[in-house]
């Protein structure tokens, strides 16, 4: 057989070998393709959307009132037991001032990593507890008449905390989440002033998510 017959056998054989290999065939005895070559399979449903409502506590030391918070969040599935999370959380609160009280908007942005318990014998656990951390953006909205001149601050903040993740059904899931929050708080009533505080509130919430 001559060089150039070969080759041309050779090249009509690579793409029937690389086909080949991108759609294995079925496990024997099942019906099921088999897993991609490394064995690296994707999740089924990979994002989960959730409404949020909690109340949001602060630390003594804070110059601000507890509250209810309400708010949204979406997790995207890393990997079996990780996720990551990003987080928006709102509500109204009360800070002390000379004449009474002034109203003021709270805004939480998170962006955050879950870590589960749900692998080896609780992998098909229907309730399994999870730590998270994160870092992320505290916003103060001093609002209404009584605001004056009040300065809007948007301060860094991290968090740590855990909760526990139910399965209800094929698509929607249920937490109950505690986390403790560290902010760089500024003085909420003087712009001039520019030093910050560490003050700590702890959020506790409850979610219910549509996993997609």
């Amino acid at each position: 057989m001559s060089r150039a017959a070969l080759a041309l056998l050779v090249a009509l054989a690579l793409p029937a070998a690389a086909r080949a290999q991108e759609a294995p065939l079925p496990l024997p005895g099942s019906d099921a393709p088999a897993p991609p070559p490394g064995g690296l399979v994707g999740p089924e449903h990979g994002f989960a959307l959730g409404a949020v409502v909690g109340t949001l506590r602060w630390d003594d030391d804070a110059p601000y009132d507890d509250g209810l918070v309400w708010g949204l969040s979406l997790e995207r599935r890393l990997w079996s037991f990780i996720r990551g999370r990003a987080g928006l959380t709102a509500g109204s609160t009360a800070l002390p001032v000379e004449s009474g009280e002034v109203d003021v908007w709270v805004m939480s942005f998170d962006l955050q990593v879950v870590v589960g318990a749900d692998v080896g014998p609780l992998a098909d656990a229907r309730v399994v507890p999870y730590a998270v951390a994160g870092i992320g953006s505290l916003v103060t909205n001093p609002t209404g008449d009584s605001a004056g001149e009040l300065p809007t601050r948007s301060q860094t903040q991290w968090g740590w905390g855990g909760g526990v993740r139910a399965r209800l059904a094929e698509r929607w899931e249920a937490r109950a989440e505690a986390t403790r929050r560290a902010v760089r708080l500024a003085d909420p009533l003087d712009s001039e002033v520019l030093d910050t505080d560490t003050i700590h509130n702890l959020q506790i919430e409850g979610s219910l998510q549509w996993v997609f």
